[in-house]
């Protein structure tokens, strides 16, 4: 039976997405007790992803899969977020996945379609978005708020009150002191310590982070 005639009690589960992000996705959701039926990408190279089927975006029959759960596997997070949108008005349902490795408070709250990885810190209070990325390692302390579509690379570590916008990227194991507020659409270099707020639409990099350019 192919993907395009599913039939099954549980709505089919894709992502969307078949590069180095969705392998690591897949591993997550295994661990986590999924099971990844599809996986569906605008131009795939291959007909499986560790052993999930690969469909092209253009042959997909999206009215065969009524109620269908999704995670958006792909680190861009401009594309991520239009993927995200076009799929929910296509009937999707975001599938949140927690690793079982992370550590999550009682308290926090993780928004639907976040894909948490191995090793990933969030504690007492603090407010993750939709269709995040939580990298593997990264940590967000007491009362983080991350905006929906952002990517805290690996190693990351945000201390309490950091803010940081929407569809945001912080660099693999940089760093911020607590309170600072970092901008929508910002980006955040690799190993850069943020000791003072970042507007949006701007760069920030190095020790301390400096802007150095804004859209």
């Amino acid at each position: 039976m192919g993907v395009n005639s599913h039939k099954s009690d549980k709505p089919l589960l894709i992502f969307f997405g078949a590069g180095g992000h969705a392998r690591v996705a897949i591993e997550a959701a295994r661990a986590a007790g999924l099971k990844p039926d599809v996986v569906v990408d605008d131009k795939p190279i291959a007909a499986e992803l560790l052993g999930v089927p690969v469909a092209a975006a253009s042959s997909v029959k999206w009215r065969n899969w009524a109620g269908f759960r999704f995670v958006v596997t792909i680190g861009n997070n401009a594309t991520r977020a239009k993927l995200f949108e076009d799929l929910k008005r296509r009937g999707g349902t975001p599938e949140t996945i927690l690793h079982p490795f992370s550590s999550i408070s009682p308290s926090a709250k993780i928004g639907a379609g976040t894909v948490v990885f191995s090793g990933v810190v969030v504690n007492a209070g603090s407010v993750i978005g939709e269709n995040c990325i939580l990298n593997t390692g990264c940590s967000v302390d007491h009362d983080g708020n991350i905006g929906s579509h952002s990517h805290l690379c690996p190693g990351v570590r945000l201390a309490g009150d950091v803010t940081v916008g929407d569809r945001t990227m912080l660099g693999t194991a940089s760093c911020c002191i607590p309170g600072i507020v970092i901008g929508s659409d910002a980006l955040v270099g690799a190993g850069s310590v943020v000791v003072r707020n970042v507007p949006d639409k701007c760069k920030a990099l190095g020790n301390p982070a400096r802007v150095v350019s804004c859209d």
